[in-house]
């Protein structure tokens, strides 16, 4: 790998020989009593709540707080089996506590308090759709429910139907439509806005986790299976992550191994998958001990770019920055068909031009150059969402990214 310094020492173009581009799983924290679902907020924090150190007891009590660099602290207390959450438009994050049977609201400051009670029973899955109404899944009676909150707290029945044994997970897409897995047979079901409940899919294994809306696409934990699946919204199932194997070794993603996984979540950006999994080894499936788990990261977006065939390359690239989020630097990566001049640029969310990378004439080939954070003037930029734009004489492409300080 050559490289040359084009700005002050803290723009690095890199011309790349070859770099492996595999998805891979890393480890964020090593270990973490917090054995529950995962939410990710608008700035890249990571929230992994406690359901605790037994399926039977439900004893959890906390939430933790991730950054995007693994640091960790305690977010918020006073839940009790903590499990499914997710974050309304205004920043408040909604956690359901089975063996309380409610639903809490908890502030950004991390304050706690009682949103819904009624019609919840065993609550595990939540996710906030339109208009911050809130959707939990009840693992029990039989047949199982989902039940709707408003945003002033009041409950009803969205669905109860015989396809739900003990729905997990909860999630919703673009249309609006909900997904659930189910914990007890390994099912993946649909409820549509109008409340028709069918099985979109099966995740082998027979036991599932939690499941996310990423990408245009779920990603499902299949638990027992020590697994992450992709499921289209067509129901087709392929497998992302996890050799299948019971561990904690990270690598490419299908050599990794995880041990019971649990939650999951997307990053703001879509490129980064968080997993918690059990870092006790012993026991089966369901007899086991929960905690302490390590919370894992699925990186959909290559670390590096393939060696290209230059004659192949018809239109220039611009690849997803990685890492992303980040902090202090991020890599942006670009291929070429044919040496040419352009210019790569960061802006901020109000459009502002910030920063230019490189505005030169290019080699053919894949290149790439870092972003330390810093506008033009050397001044540190705040943390947020930015784009960065590459733009030649006949076309430009531009990509998101997130900073967190």
């Amino acid at each position: 790998m050559n490289c040359k310094t084009i700005y002050k020492a803290a723009v690095v173009v890199v011309f790349i020989a070859t770099v492996a581009s595999a998805q891979r799983v890393e480890t964020l924290v090593a270990s973490l009593n917090a054995s529950g679902g995962i939410s990710v907020d608008s700035e890249g924090f990571i929230y992994v709540a406690d359901f605790g150190n037994l399926l039977s007891t439900a004893t959890g009590t906390t939430i933790y707080k991730v950054s995007p660099n693994g640091n960790y602290s305690v977010f918020a207390n006073g839940l009790l089996g903590a499990s499914g959450n997710d974050f309304d438009s205004q920043g408040n994050l909604f956690q359901s506590s089975i063996a309380l049977n409610k639903v809490s609201k908890i502030t950004s400051g991390g304050v706690v308090s009682n949103f819904a009670t009624t019609q919840i029973f065993s609550p595990v899955g939540l996710v906030v759709g339109a208009g911050d109404t809130v959707y939990v899944t009840n693992c029990t009676p039989s047949p199982a429910r989902i039940t709707k909150i408003t945003p002033d707290g009041v409950t009803s029945v969205f669905v109860s139907d015989s396809l739900l044994w003990c729905p997990n997970g909860l999630t919703m897409d673009d249309a609006g439509n909900l997904y659930t897995c189910n914990f007890s047979d390994g099912k993946v079901i649909k409820i549509t806005p109008a409340g028709a409940v069918s099985e979109l899919a099966t995740i082998p294994g027979n036991n599932n986790g939690h499941l996310t809306f990423a990408n245009g696409r779920l990603y499902v934990v299949a638990r027992c299976a020590n697994q992450i699946y992709e499921v289209t919204l067509a129901g087709e199932v392929s497998l992302l992550a996890g050799s299948g194997i019971r561990g904690n070794a990270d690598g490419p993603a299908l050599e990794a191994t995880f041990s019971l996984p649990n939650g999951i979540a997307a990053s703001s950006t879509g490129d980064t998958l968080y997993v918690n999994d059990d870092k006790f080894l012993g026991g089966d499936c369901i007899n086991t001990q929960l905690n302490p788990v390590a919370v894992r990261m699925i990186i959909l977006t290559p670390t590096g770019v393939d060696a290209p065939d230059e004659s192949r390359i018809e239109n220039f690239e611009l690849k997803q920055n990685y890492p992303n989020p980040f902090n202090p630097e991020t890599t942006i990566r670009y291929a070429l068909p044919q040496n040419m001049h352009l210019s790569i640029k960061i802006f901020d969310n109000s459009g502002r031009e910030l920063r230019t990378l490189v505005n030169t004439i290019q080699p053919a080939g894949a290149n790439a150059v870092v972003w330390d954070g810093r506008d033009d003037a050397g001044n540190i930029a705040a943390s947020g969402i930015y784009f960065y734009r590459l733009q030649s004489e006949t076309a430009v492409q531009t990509r998101k990214m997130l900073l967190v300080r």
